[in-house]
């Protein structure tokens, strides 16, 4: 599970510094952003909910 965890931690990283460059963009790139946006929700509801699951993940272990 320690490798699980650390992969998603490193998920949550990158997509954080992602979310960053995205909102640089936003402005003047939205059409391109958005064609084929694979996500149902915003880029940082997505990170925020990624950040949640691993909360989740952590205390169900430490039980």
């Amino acid at each position: 599970m320690n490798k699980f965890t650390t992969a998603l931690d490193e998920v949550i990283k990158s997509f954080e510094k992602l979310s960053l460059e995205w909102e640089k963009i936003e402005d003047t790139h939205s059409d391109v952003l958005s064609e084929k946006y694979p996500f149902n929700e915003d880029f940082r509801e997505v990170v925020s909910s990624l950040k949640e699951w691993k909360e989740s993940i952590n205390s169900k272990e430490l039980k």
